[in-house]
């Protein structure tokens, strides 16, 4: 199965939809990151890291200010449970609440 081909879905927690609603730019942001990530041609480009410490099963995507953390779930579908989104700070404030 070629690059192309790949399917994924994103999924959000409560926490991380609520936010994202109220702030639809950064949603769709996100969208792309994710989906240039998978499909795209210059994954290179998205701003992606491991969590280091506790969380180090979690990934965060930088879009300016702002920082969504998510986790990857392997199999024929690659499922993205976005956990958390907001400023900086909030975010990794709130990584605590994570299990």
């Amino acid at each position: 199965m070629g690059k192309e081909h790949l399917e994924y879905e994103i999924q959000y927690t409560k926490a991380a939809d609520k936010y994202l609603k109220e702030h639809e730019d950064v949603r769709e942001q996100y969208k792309a990151a994710i989906k240039e990530l998978i499909v795209g041609e210059h994954p290179e480009r998205v701003d992606v890291k491991r969590i280091k410490g506790k969380h180090n099963d979690y990934y965060r995507i930088k879009l300016w200010g702002y920082r969504v953390v998510y986790a990857v779930i392997n199999g024929k579908i690659v499922v993205i449970s976005t956990k958390l989104a907001g400023p900086r700070g909030d975010v990794y404030k709130k990584m605590s609440g994570l299990k």
